[in-house]
């Protein structure tokens, strides 16, 4: 009988991937007693043979995969606690290696005949038209303000001084974001900055508007997180900021000529609890470095 391939996918980025023609189907994930037990039987009712976990967070992820019925479980994480290490059918992988290599050990279990790395989204995006733009004859820079965690994401005072020096040269800037800290960031550049050359995104976008308005940029900017993958599967230049996270683990894998990341050593922030990690790893990118390096890309 023919394979069938079932993506879980969490509900925020579920529209990324709405007919897409390399799965069967799509299931949304969100949080809560009620959805996961939804996924539970869903999975017992298309009988699962085989899970990977590929992006997960526990202990929902190992208890979906336990109660699916499934014969075969895969993670993918260094960060097993070894008394679970029995439950999954791969190895603990703790070599430091890209993010996207990780998963596809998990797929060599099954000796696939094609591996291809290629990082896409659902084809409808593709076929769109970029969005336009009101800055005709400037170059346009997009710039994500925020990232998933405070520890990763580069200082509020240096995406000012980089703005005006940006502005400056007759660059256009557009700005994204979605959380409240991202607003309060937009909010200090805004009371700083007054020009026309800036279009604010902030919490003002849906995530199926972004493939768009990404294609219509010369060069993005930032942090360590998803937007950069977005930019990557729309093959859209990008500068990526790493300072307590890895580029190598976690950058472009793909087109390296579009994709520039900036590293330093800001590993020594991990020392501590998530909630208590300090900006102080990317603060060591100064401005005149990231400014440098978009002059070259661009």
């Amino acid at each position: 009988s023919k394979q069938k391939i079932i993506f879980l996918v969490n509900k925020n980025f579920f529209y990324l991937f709405k007919n897409y023609k390399h799965v069967d189907n799509i299931w949304k994930y969100s949080g809560g007693y009620i959805n996961l037990f939804s996924i539970i039987i869903r999975c017992r009712i298309e009988k699962i043979h085989t899970i990977f976990l590929f992006h997960s967070n526990g202990p929902e992820d190992i208890f979906i995969s336990l109660l699916s019925g499934a014969k075969n479980i895969l993670k993918s994480t260094e960060n097993i606690h070894h008394e679970h290490k029995a439950l999954f059918l791969n190895s603990i992988n703790i070599k430091e290696k890209h993010n996207i290599e990780k998963k596809i050990d998990l797929i060599k279990y099954f000796k696939p005949k094609i591996i291809d790395t290629t990082m896409t989204i659902s084809d409808c995006f593709y076929q769109q038209e970029p969005i336009d733009f009101p800055a005709t004859s400037q170059k346009i820079i997009g710039i994500q303000l925020g990232a998933q965690d405070t520890y990763k994401i580069w200082p509020v005072d240096n995406v000012i001084n980089l703005s005006q020096k940006l502005l400056n040269l007759n660059y256009f800037l557009v700005f994204f974001g979605a959380t409240k800290f991202e607003s309060q960031m937009m909010e200090k550049i805004e009371n700083v900055i007054e020009s026309s050359s800036i279009l604010n995104l902030n919490c003002k976008t849906k995530i199926d508007e972004l493939p768009a308005i990404i294609r219509g940029l010369d060069l993005l900017i930032t942090n360590d997180t998803g937007i950069l993958h977005l930019a990557i599967a729309m093959k859209v230049k990008s500068l990526s900021l790493f300072g307590p996270t890895s580029s190598k683990e976690y950058g472009a894998y793909q087109d390296q000529e579009l994709h520039h990341s900036i590293q330093k050593d800001g590993f020594f922030v991990n020392n501590r609890p998530k909630k208590q990690r300090t900006q102080d790893g990317m603060k060591l990118i100064t401005v005149d470095e990231v400014f440098s390096k978009i002059e070259e890309i661009i």
